[in-house]
């Protein structure tokens, strides 16, 4: 569990220092416990418990959950920086991408879902793990092409009121700097 969440605080705070943009990395730090609490859902529908092997799955799962998020909010800033709108750079970013996130992910899951298959010792020992990855990485899918394109759309959109608010503040704030610039002056 301690190494699940370590983790996800690393892959933010390394998000963080490559996309330098608060808005962005909080999308992905949001991707990242609605995946881990849908891939819950999906095991307790499966009926595989918390466990040693399912906890390393969703810690193993961690860093992999972020990958699509990660390509599909990129396209998005790059449309973004060529002068479109927050929500035709969010359509765009996430259709052009999105062909390649699924393929990405549907090998990966190729790669883990037939451990759950395998017979034996290894195959009780592996399923929970294989299952759980395999789930973690299907949520994360549908949170790449759903929620992050969503929340790219609102970044940086602010309400009338909330303009307003922030322009009243701004001359009240100068308004007080001119008044202690000039005390100053005076002083001097």
């Amino acid at each position: 569990m301690n190494a699940a969440i370590l983790g996800g605080l690393l892959a933010i705070l390394v998000i963080f220092v490559f996309l330098r943009n608060f808005w962005f990395t909080l999308t992905i730090a949001l991707s990242i416990p609605v995946s881990i609490i849908a891939t819950f859902f999906l095991m307790g529908q499966a009926g595989i418990s918390l466990n040693i092997m399912s906890l390393g799955g969703i810690a193993l799962a961690t860093g992999l959950l972020v990958d699509n998020g990660i390509v599909v909010l990129e396209n998005i800033s790059r449309y973004r920086g060529q002068g479109e709108g927050r929500i035709k750079a969010a359509i765009h970013g996430a259709s052009e991408v999105g062909g390649a996130v699924i393929a990405a992910t549907l090998t990966t899951i190729a790669v883990f879902l037939p451990l759950a298959f395998v017979e034996g010792v290894a195959g009780q020992l592996f399923r929970d793990q294989a299952l759980t990855v395999a789930f973690a990485l299907a949520v994360s899918l549908a949170v790449a092409v759903t929620l992050i394109p969503m929340m790219a759309s609102t970044a940086g959109r602010r309400t009338a009121q909330a303009k307003s608010r922030s322009s009243r503040f701004g001359r009240w704030f100068s308004g007080r700097f001119d008044l202690f610039r000039r005390f100053q002056q005076r002083r001097s």
